[in-house]
């Protein structure tokens, strides 16, 4: 009977089990059933014509008009019976001063005849010309002799007055209608900013250097146009809803991008700093990752030939022949931190040896030979960033005298702007965040407000609503723009300080942080990332400029958005298969909360606190290689607090992880036996960084501080090191001292330098006065020395240091 049962038990627990295999199977090849391979292609922006057509709404159609027909009216009265391309450059300067001295007439009327005109200028007078790159080249043309003209500071001081005039009567926004003005004026500074920054004609090569110059030199009160940008949005989210905080973004985040620099620049400054301090230059392979198709290609076969390790140095990405299979290695060279080598030795030398050598990570006396083959792997691999070098200068000039300070960044334009920043700028990522939490989520478009009472669609819904789906596509469109604008530019300041200095990049990442930037990028990714990436909420013949080439009719309460009036659709072109922004957007998202976690425990487990698993892998359903990686990344960061059963029922994903990420040397990051024993150190890990980071703007931006009326961190230094410079600025300006001082000098230091507090910035640099120096050396030589043999006289020590 037992031998009976055991044939049936077995029976009944085989289908149970190969149930539960293919439930699971089919719940992981259900992530990847419904996915397409969407064409995208990642960089610093659109195309040129479809970053002008994200300017303006499908409500400022009557702008358009209004800028044409000012320019009319400018041309019957000035210009009789000829065109103004057919112009000679002289003629065409004196009509731009004409409208320059109208720009700041005291009738409201001239100034808006001059800021539509001026803006009809940078449209590149459409009327004029045939198909839209020839608009595009006259209107390239058209801004540098705008800009030769100097339009460009009276037209920010335009802006500011206007700006100061909607504070001064508190003036709310509702419609489209409320802000005709300052839209026009912000229309004029991004059209100027979009095609000067791209630009890439040598003859006006001059002139773009000095006007990405200018835009970044102060006026008024700010010290530039990205500082006075934030400013507005800061007002806007304070209550002053008739600031159109598109435009806004907009010029900010091409402020961002074209006085910093973009993708490519920042990798290229970055690869020639790193030569400059002595360090590989580090370069990834040419090779694109392979596709990250759902079916993995086998990964262990049977016969592997073997390859020089030199030539997978040259080439991670080189292809090896498998059994007539093709086999691509990883697209990324493998990398081991210097903290990896000294956490490796100190290991291996208290497991064989049993003692340790803090600091010593040469010595190999006495490991085992595969040890020391392990310390050499780790070496050839380790790579030193410019991070670790910001972090060892900042650590030598802790104890370092005031004079001898030397101030490391690795890009001047960057530094110029994070000291310029540097007082408002945990302010403004909260203020940027609230905006993005008001533009990314899902909300009523006709209540047009959000959870965080931001009004965001102001300058999209017009006065009257005739046609309800024409507004619900452009408010919807006019929200993926912002999301677009403050992702990308939240993303380029992270880089770029990165790049500059370690320190002012972890500054940043932990306002941002602390402004609950991690769940609100869960919350934007909580969504049907698929529906959002594909969505068409734009309409082509309805874009700038092939609204005004086109007659496209005016909308009324019985025409459709998508037919005119005899019924012919006006989506002349089919839409493609993504929307570009969204998918820029996403992955600016991905990557910021990436950054964010990075080498942080802490924020690792608020990924985890918040469930983030879940959502991550619905948005692998969008297929394409880069949001795979950056998506694999972040399983990567917390695979080993996500515990057994979720790595049980997900091993595509981690094989994925291997496949696709690059790995790191001694990374254990699927299973982190060591978890339970280091719990206690994440919460100082953000106290410590808190710390530095006070100790970082103490040393090198006080003045800023005290400047703008903040708090000033606390001061810390290492005292010996500051007694060994005062001891060798005495000893240069030969200053004599009793023989016995150092017998007695370490008293003195308890009573009146330890237990005291002392400004040794100021100290210090007194110990060349001659009061001082004179002083002292009298002390010295008229003490009698019995007097000094064994007490020394602390009161006329103290009296000396209160003259200096």
């Amino acid at each position: 009977m037992a031998n009976a049962d055991g044939p049936l038990k077995l029976r009944q627990i085989l289908p149970n089990k190969f149930r539960e295999l293919t439930r699971r199977t089919r719940k992981e090849s259900d992530l990847y059933s419904d996915i397409t391979e969407y064409s995208f292609e990642y960089g610093d922006q659109d195309s040129i014509l479809a970053e002008l057509a994200e300017l303006y709404s499908y409500s400022e159609e009557t702008d358009l008009h209004d800028c044409e027909n000012s320019f009319d009216q400018y041309c019957k009265n000035y210009i009789v019976n000829e065109k103004w391309r057919d112009l000679g450059e002289d003629a065409k300067k004196e009509h731009i001063e004409q409208m320059l001295q109208w720009l700041g007439h005291s009738d409201v009327v001239y100034r808006s005849l001059s800021t539509q005109c001026i803006l009809y200028l940078c449209q590149g007078n459409y009327m004029e010309c045939n198909f839209a790159e020839e608009c595009l080249e006259l209107s390239r043309d058209n801004i540098f002799l705008l800009y030769k003209c100097n339009v460009l500071q009276p037209l920010l001081q335009l802006i500011h007055n206007q700006t100061e005039e909607y504070r001064s009567e508190n003036r709310q926004g509702e419609h489209v209608e409320d802000s005709v003005a300052i839209r026009i004026t912000l229309s004029i500074l991004y059209t100027m900013l979009l095609l000067i920054g791209t630009s890439h004609d040598q003859s006006h090569a001059a002139e773009k250097e000095q006007f990405l110059e200018e835009i970044s030199q102060p006026f008024g009160e700010y010290p530039n146009l990205g500082v006075f940008m934030l400013q507005l949005v800061f007002w806007y989210e304070k209550g002053l809803s008739v600031l159109p905080i598109r435009k806004i973004v907009l010029v900010f985040w091409k402020y961002l991008l074209f006085t910093l620099g973009g993708f490519e620049d920042i990798e290229r400054v970055k690869q020639e700093k790193r030569r400059e301090h002595g360090l590989n230059e580090w370069k990834e392979p040419k090779n694109t990752p392979p596709t990250l198709c759902p079916e993995l290609q086998p990964q262990f076969p049977d016969k592997i030939k073997l390859i020089d390790e030199q030539d997978l140095m040259d080439d991670a990405a080189s292809t090896a022949t498998l059994d007539g299979h093709t086999s691509k290695r990883l697209p990324w060279k493998p990398k081991a931190r210097q903290q990896d080598i000294e956490l490796y030795l100190s290991t291996c030398r208290q497991k064989f040896l049993g003692y340790q050598l803090e600091g010593d990570t040469t010595s190999l006396v006495g490991l085992p030979n595969s040890i020391q083959e392990g310390v050499e792997i780790l070496r050839q691999h380790l790579y030193i960033s410019l991070g670790d070098v910001a972090i060892q200068h900042h650590e030598k000039m802790l104890g370092t005298a005031k004079r001898n300070r030397k101030k490391l960044f690795f890009h001047p334009p960057t530094e110029k702007l994070y000291q310029s920043m540097l007082p408002i700028i945990e302010d403004s990522c909260i203020t940027l965040l609230k905006v993005l939490l008001a533009s990314a989520t899902n909300q009523l478009v006709n209540k047009g407000k959000t959870n965080c009472t931001l009004n965001i669609l102001c300058d999209v819904l017009p006065e009257e609503q005739n046609d309800q789906q024409r507004i619900q596509k452009d408010a919807a469109r006019h929200k993926e723009i912002i999301t677009k604008a403050v992702s990308a530019s939240l993303l380029l300041l992270l880089k770029h300080f990165r790049l500059n200095h370690v320190y002012q990049y972890e500054y940043i990442s932990m306002s941002m942080f602390y402004a609950n930037c991690i769940p609100l990028v869960l919350k934007f990714l909580n969504q049907d990332m698929v529906a959002y990436v594909t969505a068409q909420n734009s309409i082509p013949n309805l874009d700038f400029p092939a609204c005004v080439f086109e007659q496209v009719p005016a909308q009324t309460s019985t025409t459709s958005l998508l037919e005119s009036d005899d019924g012919e659709s006006l989506e002349a072109n089919p839409p493609a298969n993504v929307c570009w922004r969204n998918m820029f957007s996403t992955v600016n998202m991905l990557r910021l909360i990436q950054k964010l976690t990075k080498w942080r425990p802490p924020r690792i487990m608020i990924l985890h606190v918040f469930k983030s698993a879940p959502i991550l892998k619905k948005t692998m359903r969008i297929s394409h290689d880069l949001i795979h990686l950056y998506v694999l990344k972040l399983f990567k960061l917390q695979a080993k607090y996500l515990g057994k059963n979720w790595r049980k029922a997900n091993m595509k994903i981690l094989s994925n992880i291997y496949q696709k990420v690059r790995h790191r040397l001694l990374d254990d990051w699927t299973y982190g036996n060591d978890l339970d024993s280091r719990q206690w150190e994440q919460p100082n890990e953000e106290q410590q960084l808190k710390a530095n980071l006070d100790m970082y703007h103490s040393l090198w931006y006080k003045d800023i501080l005290a400047n703008a009326n903040l708090p000033d961190p606390p001061y810390l230094i290492d005292d010996e090191e500051s007694v060994m410079d005062i001891e060798v600025l005495l000893r240069d300006n030969s200053v004599e001292i009793p023989k016995d001082f150092h017998q007695t000098y370490r008293r003195w230091l308890k009573t009146e330098v330890y237990d005291k507090q002392y400004d040794w910035d100021i100290l210090v640099d007194r110990f060349t006065n001659p009061d001082f120096v004179t002083s002292f050396s009298s002390l010295s030589s008229n003490d009698d020395k019995d007097n000094r043999s064994s007490n020394f006289d602390l009161d006329s020590v103290n009296d000396i240091i209160k003259k200096v």
